[in-house]
């Protein structure tokens, strides 16, 4: 996968999850004009904003700064990112049915 700046990331990132970057920046704490900045590449933000902009991606830190989720193949992060957009409701039923899926799918004949 190709290395992707900050902002880029960013971008995609927020959009995945539906927000705008007002949206995003009441939900970090700051104003729409430096997620703009940020996003653009013309202000680089501290670490604590790095915090603060995963923790409302709901990633981590590493994740939003460019460290792989880990050696995933692009089907496997196609549903990463499916999982990830989903309600905390729904990622649970899924669990649930994957769980029930191994166990159907593993017993011996």
């Amino acid at each position: 996968m190709k290395e992707q700046s900050l902002g880029v990331r960013m971008v995609a990132l927020r959009e995945e999850k539906g927000l705008s970057q007002s949206a995003l920046a009441r939900l970090v704490g700051t104003s729409q004009s430096a997620i703009s900045q940020i996003e653009s590449g013309e202000r680089n933000p501290s670490f604590s904003t790095i915090r603060e902009i995963a923790k409302a991606l709901e990633i981590t830190p590493a994740h939003l700064v460019g460290a792989p989720v880990e050696e995933l193949q692009s089907h496997e992060l196609a549903h990463f990112r499916l999982l990830r957009s989903l309600s905390p409701e729904a990622q649970q039923e899924l669990q649930q049915f994957a769980a029930y899926l191994k166990q159907r799918h593993h017993r011996k004949p």
